[in-house]
């Protein structure tokens, strides 16, 4: 029980310590500098793709516009965003007792990626956990002992958490707690959970890839979307699927 929740865990921290020890070696070297930057740029692009293929795993587009459209007006009155980012600068401080690093710029004048300890939190978590494979493979795991899903899953989450420390910070640590927890409850409720997700599994994954892509959107630098607010939106399937209308 909770093998692979477990192991994907493991993976999300030590992907983080590796992109954290390794960006203190790309900083003392000219050459190597941008290379955090570089990664991001690479694994965001990679993020748009996840979100525009798994926003088509549904047909019931009605749900998914409804679901985005009432779960962001829900996280914008709850200031998700707001809250989150203070949490991030609250842990940040605790932790390193330091100030917020200035952008780093190379010789050539171009501004690579500022550290943030809640923007690597709020880009792990969502990368890690929004998506069938969290949902499809913590189920299996539960009701079939069958962790493959989950390894594999792990497998991407190293790489994910490693690009992002290396580019953020250590904050991406962070999210290994809301993965283990996220995934960790789904697969011991799996037998009551089952009943209730089946019917809206896919139009859960097509709510989140879309919330993924934006995210990809905003580390490309493309836009400025407040993603955190979006969250509510990735749960309201569950009950809209329940309604005979849809």
């Amino acid at each position: 029980m909770l093998l692979g929740t477990l192991v994907n865990t493991a993976t999300v921290i030590l992907g983080s310590l590796f992109g954290v020890l390794l960006a203190k070696f790309f900083n003392k070297s000219k050459r190597l500098r941008k290379l955090p930057d570089a990664l991001m740029k690479a694994i965001s692009v990679f993020v748009v793709f996840i979100g525009i293929k798994g926003a088509f795993e549904t047909d019931k587009f009605l749900v998914v516009l409804i679901s985005l459209v009432l779960g962001t007006l829900i996280g914008s009155l709850l200031k998700i965003d707001e809250g989150i980012k203070k949490f991030g600068d609250f842990v940040e401080r605790k932790l390193t007792k330091k100030k917020k690093e200035a952008p780093v710029q190379t010789e050539d004048g171009e501004e690579v990626s500022q550290k943030s300890f809640s923007r690597a939190f709020v880009s792990t978590s969502l990368t890690c956990c929004v998506g069938a494979m969290s949902i499809t493979g913590a189920l299996k795991a539960g009701m079939e002992g069958d962790h493959s899903i989950l390894f594999a899953k792990s497998v991407l989450d190293f790489i994910t958490a490693f690009v992002y420390s290396s580019a953020f910070g250590i904050g991406s640590i962070l999210s290994s707690v809301v993965v283990f927890l996220y995934q960790g409850l789904i697969e011991l409720g799996a037998g009551a959970l089952a009943g209730i997700l089946e019917s809206s599994v896919n139009e859960i994954s097509a709510v989140g890839s879309l919330v993924v892509m934006a995210l990809g959107f905003n580390m490309l630098g493309a836009t400025k979307i407040k993603i955190a607010n979006m969250l509510p939106a990735i749960f309201l399937p569950v009950f809209l699927c329940l309604l005979p209308c849809f």
